[in-house]
């Protein structure tokens, strides 16, 4: 049966490495840290399985003089078993997360606990304190036990990550955890039943073969639908920011102060200038600015329209906190929608409220005007409708807000009454 396990465990070692492969030559630098976890889950799947058939193999003609060399492959293998188990715990806890993102104390602390432990299983392999084996039988140690309680440990903080965390999981990826956590114990339920078949590697294996199927794989085409509906929408945007109407209404306000204050006209010219530079930035999907850079180009902007609109446009502006990162254009794209679909519609004008306040969870930034407001539930019905993006702007700050800092965009409007913005980021996302 020992060769059974050898060349079982060395032919899933071979399917395993072309995994490996096949996922890293999607590239390794430009992918998100959970799945650099499970790379190196992979990884450790190949070399437990590698030493494991080694193993197997020593077993079937054991002698003394073999003695070492069946214990440092037995060491190897048990050592990478309890990486997998721990780096798992990690990849469930960075799983779809921001960027920005730390890893929780419990994640980190059950991949210390997989390297301590895989330590200990190595070096009792030369003493015997765990166990002993040969071709026909495993026998406990007197330190089994203790051994068996670092494997249960790390379970436990599995179990409690998925448990806190499963509300975010789709049903795919809650099977794929899901069996992860119980491929293992299944494993050696049914050692009972095939007591010669060395069943936790192929088990593990198994699990993360799963993983590959439900998770990674579905995970990659969602990412290849973003990418190209976060191009699309970059496209508009970039669209969008050529503005011919607001272009031409700036030109034509310079154009009459050119006559009344020559002075006046060299700062328009300067502040548009400005405003144009800024709004041609290439808007990353992988990039965050500081917050004061981006209410600078707010100023500059509601400066301009200062000039164009007189007195008709009022703003009141106050800042709890500047020290944190916002995605480009983000608070802009609202502003611009607050002017325009706001104010600019209201032949009495009105006011730009812009307040930013920090909780003990979240910085809340608040973009409210006293507009005409809007029917929300009317303006969807006719977006779609017509097939547009008229407030493009604002699906592209909502969606990079989400993709990068964990935050929302929630908007309230009422027909007549005005419009009110509000970007939520949590303090743990907001990239500092």
């Amino acid at each position: 049966m020992a060769y059974i396990n050898a060349y079982l465990q060395f032919y899933t070692a071979i399917i395993m490495s072309l995994v490996l492969v096949g996922n890293l030559m999607h590239g390794f630098r430009n992918v998100e840290r959970s799945v650099k976890v499970f790379y190196l889950m992979l990884s450790f799947d190949v070399l437990m399985l590698v030493a494991g058939s080694l193993d197997n193999y020593l077993l079937l003609s054991y002698s003394e003089d073999k003695f070492m060399l069946e214990a440092l492959v037995s060491g190897i293998s048990d050592f990478s078993y309890f990486m997998i188990i721990g780096h798992f715990t990690l990849y469930l806890d960075l799983y779809d997360r921001p960027a920005v993102y730390k890893a929780s104390v419990w994640a980190k602390a059950a991949v210390m606990i997989g390297i301590v432990m895989g330590e200990f299983w190595f070096i009792t392999g030369f003493t015997g304190g765990i166990y002993t084996q040969n071709a026909d039988s495993l026998t406990p140690g007197p330190l089994y036990y203790i051994g068996q309680f670092g494997g249960y440990l790390i379970t436990a903080i599995m179990i409690g990550i998925f448990i806190s965390r499963i509300k975010t999981f789709n049903k795919g990826e809650i099977f794929a955890f899901a069996v992860f956590i119980a491929g293992p114990l299944f494993g050696s339920l049914l050692r009972g039943f095939f007591k010669d078949i060395i069943l936790m590697p192929l088990m593990v294996t198994l699990t993360l073969v799963v993983i590959q199927i439900f998770v990674q794989l579905e995970k990659e085409l969602l990412i290849k639908q973003q990418e190209i509906e976060l191009s699309e929408i970059r496209t508009d945007l970039l669209m969008s920011r050529m503005k011919p109407h607001f272009i031409y209404n700036v030109l034509n306000t310079i154009y009459v102060l050119c006559d009344s204050s020559a002075e006046e006209a060299q700062k328009a010219i300067a502040m548009f200038s400005s405003y144009l530079r800024t709004s041609m930035v290439d808007l990353d999907s992988h990039r965050l600015i500081p917050f004061e850079d981006e209410l600078e180009h707010v100023k500059n902007y509601l400066a301009i329209e200062k000039i164009r609109f007189g007195d008709k446009l009022e703003t009141i502006l106050e800042v709890e906190t500047k020290d944190f990162m916002i995605p480009p254009l983000a608070l802009q794209a609202l502003v611009e929608n607050a002017v325009r679909h706001g104010i600019e519609k209201n032949p009495d004008g009105g006011t730009i409220s812009i307040f930013v306040k920090k909780d003990l969870k979240n910085i809340n930034i608040i973009v409210a005007d006293n507009g005409v407001g809007f029917e929300p539930s009317l303006e969807l019905k006719t977006e779609r409708k017509n097939d547009t993006r008229k407030h493009v702007g604002v699906y592209s700050a909502s969606y990079r807000l989400k993709s990068l800092c964990n935050g929302k965009l929630l908007i309230d409007s009422k027909l007549g009454e005005g419009t009110t913005a509000t970007i939520i980021i949590p303090i743990e996302g907001e990239g500092k």
